[in-house]
């Protein structure tokens, strides 16, 4: 049996030949000597049609963690984050010698709200929903009062596709805030490495004037429009790691918390377990106790199951 990967959150299913061959006829008619139109305004119009807004509300980057580093390395000061949660903030974060501020999550991983409004001074605070690795949501009600604080705030939202929570609605109230999303994960792009932010037209404007006006290559823009125009294979995708996270956490949960990604915490760290029987979980680096499983494909998922069943057998 080959190797399976259930590590790092990517979407199971490739991009369909049919699209890619979209993006070959692209190739074919286009000259690669020249660079891209500066600041891409055509994909910032197509992302902002695609969620009802307009191209002057986006900011497209190289994966969001290069919008990550961009905000990050301009918040000039102290970053509040909430552990455990995705560990490249904490990375950025020292790459540009800043402090984090590090407020735990509660016991059941809400954000500690009244501890993140004691931290008047900070300049950057960082919220993710759904939270990496912990797949749960953010309270609606606690990010209004984090955003009522008129401090710059991120709001990583790379795995909203899987949870039905939308926030867009808040860049009309709150200045301060800026959603991350990706193509990576719903759109199976996770190879072209495409990302975009999304808040009001003031700050998206003053985020860009901070980008190089060729931020991102011809096909990788290229085929986040294409993907765009062929939503609905990315619903049909979705739909079916939805309802493979319920059946897999269904038979696993006395060793798994339930999840609004496309993966679930497992409560246990059984990497070695796992990479031993030819499956790979992730380790997780702010829960030494706990791993991470990725939603692959039925057959995938059938095997973990097995596994994992067999572990929590062996207990007993």
């Amino acid at each position: 049996m080959d190797d399976i990967f259930l590590d790092k959150n990517e979407n199971p299913f490739d991009i369909p030949e049919s699209i890619k061959y979209q993006l070959l006829e692209y190739i074919k008619n286009t000259a690669m000597n020249r660079y891209p139109e500066k600041g891409l305004p055509h994909l910032l119009e197509k992302i902002g049609n695609f969620l009802g807004l307009n191209g002057e509300n986006i900011i497209a980057g190289n994966g969001s963690d290069e919008l990550l580093n961009l905000i990050i390395g301009n918040a000039k000061g102290d970053i509040v984050i909430n552990t455990p949660t995705f560990e490249m903030y904490s990375f950025y974060a020292k790459n540009f010698d800043y402090n984090t501020i590090n407020i735990p999550l509660n016991d059941d991983f809400s954000i500690d709200t009244d501890s993140i409004l004691s931290k008047k001074n900070a300049k950057l605070i960082i919220l993710c929903s759904p939270n990496n690795p912990t797949g749960n949501i953010i309270k609606r009600s606690d990010i209004e009062k984090v955003l009522s604080m008129n401090i710059p705030t991120i709001l990583d939202c790379a795995y909203l596709d899987f949870s039905g929570e939308d926030y867009i609605d808040l860049i009309d109230d709150y200045d301060n805030l800026i959603i991350l999303r990706t193509f990576s994960k719903a759109f199976s792009m996770a190879g072209f490495r495409v990302g975009y932010g999304i808040a009001n037209e003031s700050m998206a404007k003053k985020l860009r004037g901070k980008q190089s006006p060729f931020y991102l290559n011809l096909l990788s823009s290229k085929m986040a429009e294409i993907m765009l125009d062929n939503y609905s294979i990315v619903q049909e995708h979705v739909k079916y790691i939805i309802d493979e996270r319920e059946r897999v956490y269904r038979n696993i949960k006395d060793l798994s918390y339930p999840s609004h990604a496309n993966f679930l915490l497992l409560k246990e760290d059984i990497y070695d377990y796992m990479r031993k029987n030819g499956v790979y979980v992730r380790k997780l680096p702010f829960m030494e106790n706990k791993s991470r499983l990725t939603i692959g494909k039925r057959e995938e998922n059938d095997i973990a199951i097995k596994l994992i069943e067999d572990y929590i057998q062996s207990r007993e």
